[in-house]
């Protein structure tokens, strides 16, 4: 399970930024791996790939991404920011030598 923050202070629940829109802002962020943890995993090799905190519906979309551009499929109606981090992850795992797999 991706790891999640929550932030309350005095009692009241904080909102914070996702990492990809500027004044995206909701009560809970996961963080990331840009390269999915499951690839680094099935290689057998160290964890070497950065995070980003993301909003749930930015998280969903990036995997969402990542699976649609395995497939080979248009991914353009997803939101930009989404699609170019989950190319960031494929070209993490190109140049690692990590097996890139479906994460949904």
């Amino acid at each position: 399970m991706t790891p999640r923050r929550l932030v309350v202070v005095g009692g009241q629940v904080r909102l914070q930024a996702c990492a990809l829109y500027r004044g995206h802002r909701c009560a809970i962020i996961n963080q990331h791996h840009i390269a999915p943890l499951s690839w680094w995993l099935a290689a057998k090799v160290p964890v070497a790939t950065p995070m980003a905190a993301l909003c749930p519906n930015c998280h969903g979309d990036v995997h969402s991404a990542i699976d649609g551009l395995l497939a080979g499929r248009d991914v353009s109606l997803l939101p930009p920011r989404c699609a170019a981090l989950a190319r960031q992850g494929l070209a993490i795992a190109a140049e690692h030598g990590l097996t890139p797999a479906p994460t949904l």
